[in-house]
């Protein structure tokens, strides 16, 4: 009898123990592995629903001079995308800057008051730009509020996604992405840069303003979880070794009139 009560006893263990085994398996491996496969369904306009949901629930001021000026320096990169690239620059001390589902991008002035050339900007916003095409926002979200959005897309219910990326608008401000995707990002807005033969020391010169801010006790958002800048510098150096860079007179002007309003 006690032998059959001891047998009992660990059959019920080992139930518990698969059950919970079951569920962290769930967690860490399925639900990621779901999340990045339903991002790669939701439709654009969607993506857009999302983003704008959240950039109004983090209620920052843009400059309005600013972000055009900003806007109008992408668009003089002549990159072509699905996406309607929105740029708002906030006048905020904060070196920073982050993408939104959908192709909203936000530029602190903190940053770009740091910045010494044109070429910076632009490695910054091919940077960013990779983020919102690739959909590393839209995926990291999804991984973030995997249980929640699933409830929603299951039952088709839009509105409500949109709630719960709103009640998590500053959680999302500060996503931090795999090293991985910040290495896409920089290998693959490094490749907008050669294609356009923009100077690509301006990614270097961009990972050195922002190695500056590392002894800081806030560390940038935009290096958060990032390969070291060392390291992105190294790798960014291999890939546009031979490079024959050209001028760009219209970037650097625009450039030169957003350094008059943030010297």
């Amino acid at each position: 009898m006690y032998m059959k009560k001891l047998f009992g006893l660990s059959r019920n263990a080992l139930l518990i123990l698969a059950l919970v085994g079951g569920l962290l398996l769930g967690y860490f491996f399925v639900l990621p592995f779901t999340a990045e496969q339903v991002a790669s369904v939701i439709p654009r306009s969607s993506e857009k629903l999302l983003g704008d949901a959240v950039y109004a629930a983090l209620q920052e001021e843009g400059d309005s001079n600013g972000s055009a000026l900003l806007t109008a320096f992408f668009d003089s990169l002549n990159v072509v995308t699905p996406y309607s690239i929105r740029i708002t620059l906030v006048d905020d001390k904060t070196v920073n800057a982050f993408a939104l589902p959908g192709g909203q991008i936000v530029v602190y002035s903190g940053l770009l008051k740091k910045m010494k050339s044109y070429t910076e900007l632009a490695a910054l916003l091919s940077h960013e730009f990779i983020h919102v095409e690739k959909r590393h926002a839209t995926r990291s979200i999804c991984r973030s509020l995997g249980s929640q959005f699933f409830v929603g897309l299951l039952f088709g219910n839009m509105g409500s996604l949109v709630s719960v990326a709103a009640g998590h608008a500053n959680e999302i401000r500060s996503l931090s992405y795999s090293r991985q995707l910040e290495k896409e990002a920089d290998l693959s807005g490094l490749q907008l840069l050669l294609d356009r033969r923009i100077d690509a020391r301006g990614f270097a010169d961009l990972f050195t303003r922002l190695k500056e801010q590392e002894s800081d006790l806030v560390i940038p958002e935009i290096i958060s979880s990032h390969p070291d800048t060392d390291v992105r510098a190294a790798y960014i150096k291999k890939a546009a070794a031979g490079q024959q860079p050209v001028s760009h007179p219209v970037l650097n002007h625009i450039f030169d009139q957003l350094k008059k309003l943030y010297p």
